[in-house]
Parts: structure tokens; sequence; C-alpha cells
């Protein structure tokens, strides 16, 4: 009997020496070092895209194929609450197509190019104008850095990110349902002969209230190129273009 008192005795003191440990070890939340980030900030485009590199003096064209994928995240226009009259659309945004070469492999000398192929571009977009019951319509400047390689070349050729500035144009139309199902037709150029950097995009809504959208996006940019065949160092002028087909999400200011 008093071998049984003493082990209940060790067990009890064992029990509470591990719940003096756990309670010291325990961590307490405290939701106020948190910060809760509002999805209504983001944007986003899911979709397929395929893209290449051309127009490299009389060389073939390289092409790739694969998927996209854009989030945008609203600065000044996520602190704007008006629907109507003078509206804002901006975000900073960063924007990646990842996939595969399409075109047949080239060698340089014995090896083929690889063909895994990228298209990477990041930068803040600023829209500002009327947007109306039914019409709208605004104007604004894109920053943008943008990279690709398909297969073995790459845009741009010396540089790691070519930079443009182009204008932006959007219209908006509202055939019926919430304040937000709109059509919208967007078109940017930054009037270069260099670095031309050139689309359109078109929008259309596919949800009475909820804010999902069809997209479509052509566009094109022109720099020089590292073709697949060439030396190191060497390089021409070329042209990236790229489509996507896809879902977009989100508010359309």
């Amino acid at each position: 009997m008093a071998r049984r008192r003493l082990a209940l005795a060790g067990l009890c003191g064992l029990i509470a020496a591990f719940t003096a440990q756990a309670q010291q070890k325990a961590t307490v939340y405290d939701p106020t070092r948190y910060v809760l980030v509002d999805a209504r900030l983001f944007r986003g485009v899911v979709g397929y895209t395929t893209f290449g590199i051309s127009n490299v003096d009389t060389l073939p064209d390289r092409a790739g194929q694969g998927i996209d994928l854009r989030i945008e995240a609203r600065l000044i226009s996520g602190f704007m609450k008006k629907e109507e009259g003078f509206v804002i659309a901006d975000a900073f945004f960063l924007d990646l197509a990842m996939g595969m070469l399409s075109s047949e492999p080239l060698y340089y000398y014995d090896n083929p190019e690889d063909r895994f192929s990228s298209v990477a571009s990041m930068g803040y977009s600023f829209l500002a104008g009327y947007s109306g019951a039914q019409f709208g319509a605004l104007g604004g400047k894109r920053f943008a850095w943008t990279s690709a390689f398909v297969g073995g070349s790459t845009l741009p050729g010396a540089d790691l990110f070519a930079g443009t500035a182009p204008w932006l144009a959007r219209l908006e139309f509202r055939p019926a349902f919430s304040n937000e199902f709109r059509i919208l037709l967007t078109a940017w150029d930054n009037f270069r002969s260099a670095k031309r950097d050139q689309g359109f995009r078109v929008d259309i809504p596919i949800h009475p209230t909820k804010r999902f959208f069809l997209t479509y996006s052509y566009s094109t940019i022109a720099a020089d190129v590292s073709y697949a065949t060439f030396d190191n160092g060497v390089y021409a002028p070329g042209t990236l273009k790229q489509q996507v087909f896809g879902v977009s999400f989100g508010p359309i200011h």
C-alpha cells in the first residue's frame, strides 16, 4: 500500500511538473499584432498564354506557350469609395508566364536550346477619369519592366529588364446589372520606335453581381535580343509578342 501511495504521489508530481512546463511554454496570440489584408485590394488574372520572340533579322521565330498568372495590388484606388464620377484605377502588378518552347529546338553548336520558357513583367499603372452610370473613359500611364526567354533566346539582350512607360486609355460600357458589370477596353502605346510597347486588352463580365470577367490581351515589346544561335555579346533588334486568354477578377477601379 505504501509503495502504491508513493508511486501515485510520484505520478502526480510528474504530471504537475509537465503541466507547469507546458504553461511556461504556452504562446498567447495577440490579435492586435497582426495586419489583416482586405481581399478587395487585389485584382488578378489566370489564363492560358502564347508568346514568342520574332523579327530577329531573317531568323526563325521562337514560340512558347503555358500559363499566365497576374496579381495587382491597388494603392490609391483601394481607399476611394466612389463608384461614379471621378475615379482612379491604379495598382502595382506582377505578371508571370511560364511554359515550354513550342518551336523546333535550335542548336548552338552541338547543344540544343532549353525548352523551358518564361515572360515576366512588373511595375505600376495609373488611370484616372470619369465613370458614369453606363459609360466611362479613363487615361493614364504605366511604368513596366519586362524580361523574357523563349528557349535559348532572351529579351532584352544585355539588360536584365526592358523598361517602358506607355500611355494608357480605357473605355467602359455597362449594359446591365451591377455598377461593375462593365465591358472594358484598354489600349496602350509609348509611341517610340525603339523599345516600342503597345497592345490592348478586353474584359467581358460573366456574372451579374460578382467581379469576374473573361479577358483577352495582346501585347508587343521591341528590344534587343540575344538569339539562341548567337555568340555571347551579340544582339539584334527583335519583338516579344504575347497573347493571354483567361479569367480576371477583382474591382474595376
